[in-house]
């Protein structure tokens, strides 16, 4: 099936993030991608770089939080009126504001192009008006949606989408993301962090876990506002010599990162309005060949698997048991290495585009077929 589609996603300004869509392409999927031109990821802004990707339009982007900001339409505009699309893949939350401005753009310059959305919002939240309304009405409308954890699609089903839905991760380059070749040198067990620092990240959990642990050392790549306690954390408690905060690691730096460590810790905490919704991090390490240490929580459950160790969120204790368990057992660490690379190839980037095309070719499919019902009953 050939067909052709406008994607619009403010955090293709990555171009490792933009692997889906050139794996779309390859499979013969004629995809257009309009992105932002800088964005902030993990605390650090990021310019968009085309390289080869001729097929990505930059554009400017007005406003930094994922559900109140706009994109400058006229490149989405000329990318309307100079291509016949069968469909455009929105790819931020419906609740947002730019999701109600593609809505907009897509009437006024493609009526009739069936339209999907993105989310990972697994907590069921009731917006504020207007964004409640944002929301429903494009559910609502929308000829599908796909989400990158069980929990998001499930929502957005009991508020309103009667389109198709995909659950569809968020996609990892599983040859560069790939298990060091060099021999362990011996020394201490090697945790790593990689994330922005913020309370509900949980990192205050790993350090009170590893104070009392002999030959335990945390390696912490990420900023944030919670940097400076965190640092404060670890001197009170006798770390200092033995936890590294490195600040922002790039994209293209974190491959040699991960083989730097031992296992990953992604402690992430629940709060009344966030919890963990897909960790892209984890499925980072485990295509490195890392176990990965986790919270029993949000989406990473679904996703970590038998890739690693799931453990209660706030509970210091077992997480310094889990600790000790891995760093006292280099067989059972290497054997969740295993597991781990194993478990992270259904996120490789062609499994990942592999679904996004079945889930593009039964909307549009759906799509065509409600046309052609509505023309029958006219005539």
């Amino acid at each position: 099936m050939k067909f052709r589609v406008l994607r619009v996603y403010h955090s293709g300004v990555v171009s490792g993030w933009r692997e889906r869509d050139r794996q779309l392409r390859l499979a013969g999927c004629d995809v257009r991608l309009v992105s932002a031109r800088r964005w902030n990821e993990g605390g650090q802004d990021v310019d968009l770089e085309l390289a080869d990707d001729d097929f990505v339009v930059g554009t400017r982007t007005w406003g930094r939080h994922p559900y109140v900001f706009v994109y400058d339409p006229l490149p989405i505009v000329r990318e309307l009126r100079g291509h016949r699309f069968d469909l455009i893949d929105v790819h931020e939350e419906p609740a947002s504001l730019a999701a109600l401005e593609l809505r907009v753009l897509t009437r006024l310059f493609a009526r009739g192009t069936p339209i999907v959305f993105y989310g990972a919002q697994n907590i069921e939240k009731r917006y504020p008006i207007p964004f409640r309304w944002f929301e429903r009405s494009a559910l609502r409308r929308a000829a599908g949606a796909h989400t990158c954890n069980r929990e998001a699609a499930r929502i957005f089903r009991a508020k309103g989408l009667r389109g198709v839905i995909g659950v569809i991760g968020l996609g990892v380059d599983v040859d560069r993301f790939s298990p060091s070749t060099q021999p362990h040198r011996g020394g201490p067990f090697r945790l790593g962090y990689v994330g922005r620092l913020e309370r509900h990240k949980g990192l205050d959990v790993v350090l009170e876990a590893i104070a009392p642990l002999a030959n335990v050392r945390l390696d912490v790549f990420g900023v944030g506002p919670e940097r400076s306690a965190l640092e404060s954390t670890a001197s009170r408690l006798g770390l200092s010599e033995r936890v590294q905060f490195h600040g922002y690691a790039g994209y293209a730096a974190l491959p040699d990162v991960y083989r730097g460590f031992d296992a990953l810790v992604v402690p992430s905490q629940r709060t009344p309005r966030w919890v963990e919704q897909f960790g892209r991090v984890a499925v980072e390490a485990m295509a490195s060949g890392l176990p990965v240490l986790a919270s029993a929580d949000g989406s990473l459950p679904e996703v970590v698997g038998d890739g690693g160790v799931l453990i209660p969120p706030h509970e210091a204790t077992a997480w310094r048991a889990a600790i000790a368990a891995l760093r006292d057992d280099p067989a059972e660490a290497a054997r969740l290495a295993t597991c781990a690379r194993m478990r992270a190839q259904r996120w490789s980037w062609p499994e990942v585009a592999g679904a996004h095309r079945a889930f593009y070719e039964e909307t549009i499919a759906r799509s065509v077929a409600r046309s052609s019902d509505r023309a029958a009953a006219r005539a």
